[in-house]
């Protein structure tokens, strides 16, 4: 990764106006580093400097500020005032705010209006297919020699099953964040951002949906609650099935880009026991007596 030397007459080169800036990290994070500037006439921004062989993982950096800027378009993210190509390295403007509360239905209310906003958007370059990603992820852990566990063969059958009956439901492609973790939620004091759009392309709704149901912990209520306030009404029985195909769908995706960690990152991370968190919790879900009636409701 290139050095915060480095970065900084890189941004001082970009930006001659600033004058003097202070950088300082920002925690958090297991792909990319970013940076706090601060500049002597007070203003704030965000470097973003992309981690090692990123590129595994499907992300491109140029697909990522392109799609930034539609998000900030949109009104839902903060702005990307530059792009330095040549190092992928993407400045935004920061936003102060506050973590949200993922139990909270006001919160639950927000976050679905905002997903609605951006599946509204115009289309963005890019793709994500949710199976063509999971095959990826296990292609590439392959690769560098990861032993997966063994209970990945249960998974993918149970995993066919459940790719297959989403696969009759309506084809839909819209632009998707699929990224959608607590910690990329930022509440400001009138406004609720989505950040990290590195994982953003075209893709199904429900994908987004699910993947956001499932990073919030979202028990049946909660699921109502956002899907009521996505869709401006009362849910149908086979959209509240979709929405938890995917929403279990989206463990075996998280535990499948663990193992391409385990084979390419230098962090300190147990990427093991990340993995088998969201493999065990996938499976528990998999064998669920609800699991039968979502397949069923979707299949017709």
């Amino acid at each position: 990764m290139i050095s915060t030397e480095q970065v900084r007459e890189l941004l001082g080169a970009e930006f001659p106006d600033w004058g003097a800036f202070a950088l300082s990290p920002i925690p958090g994070g297991l792909t990319n580093k970013n940076l706090l500037i601060e500049t002597g006439g007070g203003e704030k921004f965000v470097a973003r400097l992309p981690g090692k062989d990123t590129d595994l993982f499907g992300i491109n950096r140029h697909t990522e500020h392109a799609i930034s800027r539609v998000a900030w378009e949109i009104g839902i993210a903060p702005e990307p005032v530059a792009f330095l190509s040549e190092h992928e390295i993407l400045v935004t403007r920061f936003v102060e705010g506050a973590p949200i509360e993922t139990n909270d239905p006001t919160a639950i209310r927000s976050v679905a209006r905002l997903l609605h906003r951006l599946h509204s958007a115009p289309d963005v370059p890019g793709t994500f297919d949710l199976p063509s990603v999971i095959d990826d992820y296990i292609a590439t852990a392959k690769r560098f020699n990861v032993a997966h566990p063994a209970q990945l063969g249960e998974a993918l059958e149970f995993s066919g099953k459940m790719i297959s009956a989403i696969g009759r439901c309506p084809k839909v492609s819209a632009p998707c964040h699929n990224d959608l973790i607590a910690a990329n939620f930022l509440q400001s004091r009138d406004q609720l951002y989505l950040l990290d759009w590195e994982y953003a392309g075209m893709g199904h709704p429900y994908v987004d949906l699910g993947n956001c149901a499932v990073n919030f912990c979202m028990d049946e209520t909660a699921c109502t609650i956002f899907m009521e306030s996505y869709l401006g009404r009362e849910p149908s029985a086979a959209e509240m099935a979709q929405l938890h195909l995917l929403r279990v769908l989206s463990d075996l995706r998280e535990a499948m880009w663990s193992y391409v960690q385990i084979g390419i990152s230098t962090l300190d991370v147990d990427f093991h026991a990340y993995g088998m968190k969201h493999l065990d919790r996938f499976l528990q879900n998999a064998k669920s007596t609800e699991l039968q009636t979502w397949l069923g409701v979707v299949e017709g």
